[in-house]
């Protein structure tokens, strides 16, 4: 029974509890779609969200001011979540798309739902496992089961009545039906925006561009983050979409080693994830200290990241550089080439926190231990202040203190003057604290 609510509540799909009284065979018909998607339905401890991000549209635009068709406009979203905040640009299809994907899921958890009934229905007739099988007064608990599980698909379905505005906006003057568009694409982002599950669903989080390390203040602002293809790294195993093209099936014209991975920019590196869930970098790309710019002109020479021209029209690819390490990146199109080629070039010339700047006293580091970056750690400039710190933590002690180290003289003092602070000695602090049940 543990290894069933275990599963039930692990990052795979959320299963509906099964009143049995045995362990189902291995052979039995739960594993059909055990194939989907991990993320579908994500484990709270593995949230990327805990609380509902807010999402406005700051413009609409389409690429020709003649042009009235609803499916070319351009929205502009500014995304929030805590005190992060980032802006998209997304197309029509790409929003009528995820809609798509959400039904698809909606979809897919309603069939593990139903499987389980079926199962269950099945043993109460005694079809299905003879060791499991359920009295037949039981009738009730099986109705409202099916109850619970259409009132949980029903909080996590996106109606489509919320995508049709999208579609098809009220025809009128251009500057009104643009109007119309941002009120109908507002009415959408605030339909899953306000469902939890949704909002932590791997089509959402595609959509918005966020993973487990967005939003983490140690690492800075928010920047670009995408699905990209590399080749650099070994072998990924993974359950999941195959990321060669159609063709290969055939003609296996992709008989390289590129994977899809999902990219995180930050100000001072380019992170590597298995998929956006993941905690775990599979590679760290530390930006190097790039040589200032005269009249903030940029250096060419001095980029990050370059577009890269190759022979296959069809594939686009741009290749970043950081001290000994050359890696080559492909995406979809020229278009997201360009895109990342300029994020990670202005990512590497920041503002002063960046890492690619030069900071004080030479480091390749910014200063650390300030209000903003909500670090824990002290630093001191000589050693009297860092002694009477560490005396101040033993006297606060309430537990337990910890001391590790290669050589400790117990007959150091803590404070200084030590005339005027005898009680300070490190024998004496801790002799103290023993004494009041404080393990040492």
């Amino acid at each position: 029974m543990a290894a069933i609510e275990h599963l039930m509540h692990s990052g795979h799909h959320k299963y509906l509890p099964m009143r049995t009284e045995g362990s189902r065979p291995a052979g039995s018909s739960s594993a059909i779609f055990s194939g989907h998607q991990h993320t579908s339905d994500v484990a709270e401890s593995n949230r990327i969200f805990d609380q509902l991000p807010k999402a406005s549209i700051v413009q609409v635009s389409r690429p020709d001011a003649g042009d009235i068709s609803p499916a070319l406009l351009s929205y502009t979203i500014e995304f929030q979540y805590k005190q992060f905040k980032w802006q998209l640009n997304r197309k029509a299809s790409q929003v009528i798309y995820l809609h798509f994907a959400l039904k698809k899921r909606k979809f897919i958890e309603e069939m593990h739902e139903k499987q389980e009934q079926v199962i269950e229905w099945l043993q109460n007739l005694g079809i299905g496992d003879q060791n499991n099988i359920i009295q037949d007064d039981e009738d009730a608990d099986e109705e409202a089961l099916g109850s619970r599980s259409d009132e949980t698909a029903r909080n996590r379905d996106v109606p489509s009545s919320a995508a049709f505005p999208i579609i098809r906006p009220a025809l009128g003057r251009q500057h009104s039906m643009s109007d119309r568009a941002r009120v109908a694409m507002q009415g959408y982002l605030n339909h899953f925006l306000s469902n939890m599950d949704i909002v932590n669903s791997e089509e959402v989080c595609r959509f918005m561009e966020v993973s487990k390390l967005s939003f983490s203040p140690e690492y800075g602002p928010k920047l670009k983050e995408e699905y990209l293809m590399v080749k650099h790294l070994p072998k990924i195993s993974s359950s999941g979409d195959d990321s060669r093209c159609c063709l290969c099936q055939w003609s296996n014209c992709c008989r390289d080693n590129w994977q899809k991975v999902w990219a995180v920019l930050k100000p001072g590196f380019l992170a590597f994830l298995k998929h956006p869930f993941d905690p775990k970098p599979l590679d760290i790309v530390v930006f190097d200290v790039l040589p200032a710019y005269d009249g903030g002109n940029r250096n060419e020479g001095a980029s990050l990241a370059k577009e890269v021209n190759d022979h296959n029209p069809l594939r686009h690819y741009f290749r970043v550089t950081c001290g000994s390490r050359n890696i080559r990146l492909r995406t979809k199109s020229s278009a997201k080439v360009k895109d990342w080629v300029s994020a990670i070039n202005d990512a590497a010339v920041r503002p002063p926190e960046g890492w690619c700047h030069p900071h004080r006293f030479g480091s390749f580091a910014p200063p650390r231990g300030l209000t903003e970056d909500i670090s824990e750690a002290q630093w001191f400039v000589d050693g009297c202040a860092a002694f009477e710190a560490i005396a101040l933590a033993i006297e606060e002690a309430k537990s337990e203190i910890f001391i590790c180290g290669w050589w400790l003289c117990p007959e150091l003092y803590m404070r200084r003057p030590f005339q005027t602070h005898a009680s300070s000695r490190l024998d004496s602090l801790l002799e103290s604290k023993a004494k009041q049940g404080v393990q040492v």
